[in-house]
């Protein structure tokens, strides 16, 4: 057997394995396979109790009767599947319930100013004794998520409060907001008769109270259902958010007041943080193997890597070509024919100066209406235009048919 020394082109484009992922947004396939394995991590948490895969990555339970010893499943080994189900935390579960097939009326029929102007006009033609309840979540940026309520009869506020969650997202805050509100309604003494109007801006929470429930903080849109169901005479309507109606701002302001009390020692996590705890797992992941692998090219021009689709790739495929070939250096450029001795390689520009990486913005040749100001100094300049203001290099490439008309490319023989 002999060694056989790789085809330089080859090793060079093992270098440039890094590039490809960070411009596809595609991850490697560890990181992919580990994504998903987060992501049916977070799968198993939102199944039911009864279902087979919930059984077999539940804990033993303990029988007092019998050795502790005796009662761990083969020496402690756990399965892949119970491996798995220990990335995320646990959560509550979801059961399953029964869809709603009952067709009610759409929530949201005109735009918010419409809608918030409509909402003020049936405020104003309401019963003195109707309780008009206003609810709303809130999360803060570090992730303290509250919620708040305020009780209005004949537009007098009657009672308001407001609380703090465990890890959970907006809609898990808007569930228990209009929970607890309800709640506060239907205890309010002499008011037991009297019709309830449920109001928030979160369209989908609206749509869960009134319907099927999420999956998420399920129990609060349930007990909601049950309270509605045995007062006899609770609406839920939704109502534009951050448009001067007096009674969700009031709530908005109760719901971040709420988000600054201490978080509930016994909290667990809502299946809609978990799902989003598996996300953001996945992502920084992503982000993590870029800044370790990240050529050093790449460093002065400041790209991250991301997973969603790029906004790069959304231009044509020859301007796609040209902006690669600038930010690797790997391209139609005088060092890089001489590094692999492409014969008969056309390695200056028709001006009379080598191709470089950035000659399209030295280039004597594009007009000056066409160039660009390389402020406040050259190498960032170019480095943003190449980077995340790629819109610049686009644009004035097509601008001035620098890759056409004046730097054309080498003619491709069989030599390279």
């Amino acid at each position: 057997m002999t060694n056989r020394i790789p085809n330089p082109s080859v090793r060079r484009a093992g270098l440039l394995a890094p590039i490809y992922h960070q411009e596809s947004g595609i991850p490697p396939v560890p990181l992919l396979l580990e994504a998903r394995r987060i992501r049916f991590a977070a799968r198993l948490k939102s199944l039911d109790l009864a279902h087979p895969l919930a059984q077999r990555t539940a804990p033993t339970p303990i029988v007092r009767a019998i050795k502790r010893s005796c009662q761990v499943r083969g020496g402690g080994f756990k399965t892949r599947l119970e491996r798995t189900a220990l990335l995320l935390p646990d959560c509550p579960r979801p059961t399953l319930i029964q869809a709603s097939d009952t067709a009610a009326a759409a929530l949201q029929t005109k735009n918010k100013d419409e809608s918030a102007a409509d909402f003020l006009k049936w405020l104003e033609g309401i019963s003195p004794d109707e309780l008009v309840v206003y609810s709303d979540g809130s999360q803060l940026p570090g992730g303290a998520t509250g919620y708040g309520y305020v009780v209005h009869q004949n537009s007098v506020t009657i009672c308001e409060g407001s609380g703090r969650l465990g890890p959970a997202e907006v809609l898990d805050a808007e569930a228990a907001g209009a929970l607890e509100g309800l709640r506060a309604a239907v205890n309010i003494p002499d008011a037991s008769d009297n019709p309830i109007v449920v109001c928030l801006d979160n369209l989908a929470a609206a749509t869960c109270l009134r319907g099927t429930a999420s999956d998420s903080s399920q129990s609060a849109f349930i007990k909601f259902q049950e309270i509605a169901a045995a007062h006899g005479s609770i609406h839920v309507r939704w109502i534009p958010g951050h448009t001067d109606i007096p009674g969700n701002e009031q709530a908005d302001s109760l719901a971040k007041a709420g988000c600054a009390l201490p978080e509930p020692p016994d909290a667990k996590p809502t299946l809609a943080y978990i799902r989003r705890v598996a996300k953001k797992q996945a992502k920084e992941a992503f982000q993590a193997w870029w800044q370790e692998h990240m050529p050093e090219k790449y460093k002065e021009l400041k790209l991250e890597a991301t997973t969603g689709c790029p906004k790069e790739l959304s231009i044509p495929r020859p301007a796609f070509h040209h902006l690669l070939a600038a930010r690797s250096s790997h391209g139609d450029f005088a060092d890089y024919h001489e590094r692999f001795n492409h014969v008969g390689a056309r390695i200056t520009c028709s001006c009379g100066r080598r191709k470089t990486p950035d000659h399209l913005f030295y280039c004597r040749k594009v007009g000056p209406r066409h160039r660009m100001r390389l402020t406040p100094s050259p190498a960032a300049a170019i480095n943003q235009a190449v980077g995340r203001d790629f819109d610049k290099f686009i644009q004035m490439a097509k601008a001035s048919s620098f890759f056409s008309r004046i730097c054309m490319p080498s003619p491709l023989n069989g030599e390279w």
